[in-house]
């Protein structure tokens, strides 16, 4: 039974990985696109960044802003994909949860989507805030199934 429950833990772990992963590379791309180093053809790009430039075009912002924004969401993205891929490696190298690893993990994808939140109601941009909860309701779901399993 403890065996089963720990395939699992680390199977949310695997998913919350590749999931982050997914996400860094697709906005990645989208960026690239946006910065013409990639081509207008290449397909594996989310709209991610032209969803931004949108957002903050009701305040006017500069260009330089969607730009730091994206490129710090990015890097968010790809911090969370590197410490969940932390958490299932350590852990399934040891048998055992590494807690500190899994924390980490979790505390920097619930917090990105919390960011995501706040972003939403300052750019007024509900539509997007319903998927932003129910990946952080998603998360917090997987996180208490580590600990309470």
């Amino acid at each position: 039974m403890e065996k089963n429950l720990l395939f699992l833990k680390l199977a949310l772990l695997f998913f919350w990985a590749a999931w982050f992963c997914v996400v860094f590379l697709t906005n990645l791309f989208s960026g690239l696109k946006a910065a013409g180093v990639v081509g207008e053809s290449w397909k594996f790009a989310s709209k991610n960044y032209e969803a931004v430039v949108k957002a903050l075009s009701i305040y006017e912002a500069p260009a330089w802003l969607p730009k730091l924004l994206f490129a710090g969401a990015v890097a968010w993205e790809m911090g969370a994909a590197l410490l969940y891929t932390w958490a299932f490696a350590s852990s399934a190298a040891s048998g055992a949860l590494q807690g500190f690893a899994v924390n980490a993990a979790f505390a920097a994808g619930i917090g990105l989507w919390g960011a995501f939140m706040l972003a939403d109601e300052l750019t007024i941009k509900y539509a997007y805030e319903q998927s932003h909860e129910l990946l952080f309701i998603a998360q917090l779901a997987s996180l208490v199934a580590i600990y309470l399993l």
